[in-house]
């Protein structure tokens, strides 16, 4: 059912989002305070896509870099992306969010309470990713679809036509040019098409999971990170301290690992932006789209950017099955950059995931 929002789903989403960001996502911390800001300038309205009409015309808000580089980007950047788009040409009736993480869970909410847009639940991806290809909810398959994109930061705006693959390109170029995350909007979609290829209702899901979490974690931490396992059907896989870590902002991506031991055990989760791969005792346990996740000592989740040599973390994983995940997440070719970068094969981890 649509609702407006309120404070107490600013709260469950920031959680909730970070959690179903498997380590990227943005910072719940920023998703929190963009939240708050939407709802003091106007009302946030999160449309259910089964009441939304199935020609409504929506585009992809998000911001987009590496987690480490905050740069200049502002709140009225992100507003500023969706009237780039509009004096581009594009007709737009509302909006939807790239992905779940604990910030860009609230995408379009800057936005839609600025501009008197709904959001509507349905965004292109259940969990992070670190492409746009990753969130572009198989477009680059559809023969004759022209890409759009407006990218907008301090003293720079641009919009790009073409290929998904190529904008993507150029919205990336842009924000490890400026070392800083980036507004984008982009990628004009029907409410229909989102439902088919996206994750319909994962906002909504990560605002109860959220919730869910927040009042376990009265308890203490094992007790919130135990119920966010027990809603998602996930799995703990270890408990311990991080012994090294290394990251490489590279090409407006965060890349690394993170080597976590105990209980005798050494668990290694490499990481684009979001965990990548996971392994235990050099033996492959799970791999993107798989959802795997660090909580702190304190039960709440924490990203890779955020995590550090010392910390006690929680290492979680959600099988891919048990999470929404966009259309975008199911081509081979998409992963070609992610395997580049990480040195790791991915793809045939995926067999009975991918589509032809």
């Amino acid at each position: 059912m649509s609702r407006t929002m309120t404070r107490e789903d600013v709260e469950g989403l920031a959680i909730g989002g970070a959690i179903l960001g498997g380590g990227g996502g943005g910072w719940p911390e920023e998703g929190r305070k963009e939240g708050l800001l939407a709802l003091d300038l106007g009302e946030v309205e999160l449309l259910d896509p089964r009441e939304a009409p199935e020609d409504m015309v929506v585009v992809t808000v998000a911001a987009l870099g590496a987690p480490t580089q905050r740069g200049a980007t502002r709140p009225r950047h992100f507003i500023r992306s969706v009237e780039l788009l509009r004096e581009a040409g594009v007709e737009l009736e509302g909006l939807i969010a790239a992905e779940n993480g604990g910030h860009n869970s609230f995408g379009g909410w800057i936005q839609g309470a600025a501009l008197g847009l709904p959001v509507v639940d349905a965004p292109c991806d259940g969990r992070a990713h670190p492409t746009a290809m990753m969130g572009g909810m198989g477009l680059h398959r559809e023969e004759g679809y022209l890409s759009v994109k407006a990218v907008v930061t301090e003293e720079v705006e641009a919009v790009a036509w073409g290929t998904l693959q190529r904008t993507s390109n150029v919205a990336r170029m842009i924000a490890n040019d400026v070392k800083a995350l980036v507004a984008m909007a982009r990628d004009p979609v029907t409410v229909g098409y989102a439902v088919e290829h996206g994750a319909p209702g994962a906002i909504s899901k990560a605002i109860d999971l959220g919730k869910t979490v927040l009042k376990a974690a009265a308890e203490g931490a094992d007790a919130a990170v135990h119920a966010a396992l027990e809603k998602l059907g996930g799995e703990l896989i270890c408990v311990g301290r991080i012994t090294e870590k290394s990251i490489e902002a590279k090409g407006g991506f965060d890349v690394g690992t993170i080597k976590v031991e105990g209980g005798g055990e050494v668990c290694v989760a490499s990481y684009l932006n979001e965990y990548m791969t996971l392994e235990l005792d050099g033996r492959r346990l799970a791999t993107f789209p798989d959802l795997i996740c660090t909580f702190g000592e304190d039960g709440m989740p924490a990203t890779s950017a955020a995590v550090e040599e010392g910390d006690k973390v929680y290492l979680t994983v959600t099988g891919r099955d048990l999470i929404p995940v966009g259309d975008g997440n199911r081509y081979s070719e998409v992963y070609e950059v992610v395997e580049r970068a990480l040195g790791k094969p991915m793809v045939g981890y995926l067999k009975g995931f991918l589509k032809a």
